[in-house]
């Protein structure tokens, strides 16, 4: 029996594999790790004894069909080469790694290939699956994707807490798609509880691109894989930009899901740490942090359910010549030119990685 390869067991790495287990998507048994440091495993071997762990990677590749790759850019190459002599038709690699284009790929390796881009924020874990209940105190029965693959291509699930309705563009069937019944039991207090519900039992996004040799079959596989923990973007279907020649719209997006928690995190910490001080240190750093993570959250929910959406909020918060108004008139004249040079910063770095790319890809 052929299984599923995972190669790496870093941050991405070990956030995906620890997704793919608690959710059940995969069996332990249909699984093999590899890391370049055994011992990094030895926990993972011990929660899942029928998971297979290994430092060879050639092995991996002798066992596995799908492989998944999570390791460094630099090293996607080398490593290709090490297990492309064990590939073969039925071979389906799937990559993490970032400014890695299929042309740079299809130099050296012709086969099957599908690149994700995922967010850390689509951590997922037991505690937080077993604290949803859904109609009837029933919890999420999520599907087996290895034996029952379902056509989820180019659909956006939007859930609304407020007329309980579920729409689905395009009207393709969708397994696992779960109504928010209104006797749910949700915690008065518990804003996650909430938030989880709200959002379909997934967090974050993730980003997919396939190679134009990948089958329907292997592309729906991993769509439905990402599916069950996280919204999916066919990146395909995503354009940001009206410029053939110039499109941004992998890096655009890149920046919109993969990096933005790490940016929404330091404006968090930044809020924190000048409110501690501003209040000379009467509101600690634990209360303001609470503060400001339950009005982040609670504004988030607002928006991603439609209850009020940015303008919204805008116009119910701020009264003409109030504190609001005045900071809001604030941040439109300042944040517009830091948000602008930041993208500009960033696309500049992705122009550069592309260039040793390709320098090294050719």
């Amino acid at each position: 029996m052929k299984k599923y390869g995972f190669i790496g067991y870093g941050n991405m790495g070990k956030m995906i594999v620890e997704n793919i287990l608690n959710l059940k998507i995969f069996y332990p048994n249909e699984m093999i790790i590899s890391n370049r440091t055994l011992s990094k495993l030895n926990k993972l071997k011990k929660d899942y004894p029928d998971i297979t762990i290994t430092d060879d990677n050639t092995y991996l590749a002798k066992n596995c069909d799908k492989i998944f790759i999570f390791v460094e850019t630099p090293e996607f190459k080398d490593l290709i080469f090490q297990i492309s002599p064990f590939l073969t038709d039925d071979s389906h690699i799937v990559h993490v790694c970032a400014g890695l284009s299929f042309e740079n790929i299809n130099s050296f390796y012709k086969g099957s290939v599908s690149q994700v881009i995922p967010s850390i924020v689509s951590t997922f874990n037991n505690y937080h699956n077993e604290s949803i209940n859904i109609n009837n105190n029933e919890y999420v029965d999520n599907t087996h994707v290895g034996e029952n693959i379902n056509n989820i291509r180019n659909i956006n699930n939007i859930c609304n807490i407020n007329n309980i309705d579920i729409n689905i563009n395009n009207n393709e069937h969708v397994n696992n798609i779960h109504n928010i019944d209104n006797n749910s039991d949700i915690g008065s207090n518990d804003t996650f509880n909430c938030f989880k519900n709200a959002c379909n039992n997934k967090l974050g996004i993730s980003l997919i691109l396939h190679s134009n040799n990948t089958s329907n079959t292997d592309k729906c596989l991993i769509e439905e894989i990402f599916n069950e923990f996280s919204y999916i973007q066919i990146i395909d279907d995503f354009e940001l930009s009206n410029d053939e020649n110039n499109d941004r719209s992998v890096e655009i997006a890149t920046i919109l899901t993969s990096c933005a928690p790490a940016f929404i995190s330091l404006i968090i910490d930044n809020l924190v740490s000048i409110a501690n001080l501003k209040s000379e240190n009467k509101i600690n750093v634990n209360e303001a942090k609470y503060i400001v993570v339950k009005t982040f959250l609670s504004t988030f929910i607002q928006i991603d359910t439609d209850n009020l959406c940015t303008s919204d909020i805008i116009d119910k918060t701020s009264t003409k010549k109030g504190i609001t108004e005045i900071g809001l008139n604030y941040l439109n004249k300042n944040s517009n030119e830091l948000i602008n040079d930041l993208f500009d910063l960033l696309l500049e770095r992705y122009d550069e990685v592309k260039s040793e790319l390709n320098k090294n890809y050719s």
